[in-house]
């Protein structure tokens, strides 16, 4: 009889154990580089907002639910001499970058499951001459105070918003030095 509860209390100390070592397995938890603090993370999940911060993204695509797919022509920027136009930089605290011509920021608070509220852009106030790409800066800086969510996929960064009449519309980056 001791025997047997012996065997017991084994077999229920390796289920435990395993289930533990499974779950340190499946989410990692390191110090971020930028702030020092620990941060916990689900490998297969999507990456920590740290690996969007301290990097300079341009915006390449903007996905309308309606259909509309505006994709941004990075050559033909950079021969008109509009390619620093809708940039985006992030920090740990505040959002900057270029709209068409003006420099903006703004501070942003995160949230929960990868949710994010971008406060009124504020910026220079250049007359522009020239839109690029269709895309008006004021409605670039609209889209950009609307985002609630982002996600990290495949090195592109997806800013999840709505226009004014509600419509979602995804904008999606590159790192800039990809």
């Amino acid at each position: 009889m001791k025997k047997t509860l012996n065997i017991l209390v084994l077999c229920a100390a390796a289920l435990t154990f395993a289930a533990c070592a499974q779950t340190s397995r499946s989410v990692q938890t390191s110090k971020s580089v930028k702030t020092g603090k620990s941060v916990k993370r689900d490998i297969g999940m999507s990456s920590s907002f740290d690996e969007v911060q301290g990097k300079a993204w341009v915006l390449d695509e903007l996905v309308r639910e309606s259909g509309g797919t505006a994709i941004i022509n990075r050559q033909k920027l950079d021969a008109d001499g509009f390619g620093d136009a809708y940039t985006l930089m992030v920090d740990t605290e505040r959002i900057s970058g270029k709209g068409a011509p003006n420099r903006y920021f703004s501070p942003y608070t995160l949230g929960p499951d990868q949710k994010i509220s971008i406060n009124p852009i504020a910026g220079t106030l250049m007359a522009s001459l020239v839109e690029p790409e269709g895309l008006k800066e004021r409605e670039y800086y609209s889209l950009l105070e609307q985002v609630n969510q982002w996600q990290l996929t495949g090195g592109k960064l997806k800013l999840y918003s709505k226009t004014p009449n509600g419509e979602p519309v995804i904008l999606i980056y590159t790192a800039k030095d990809q």
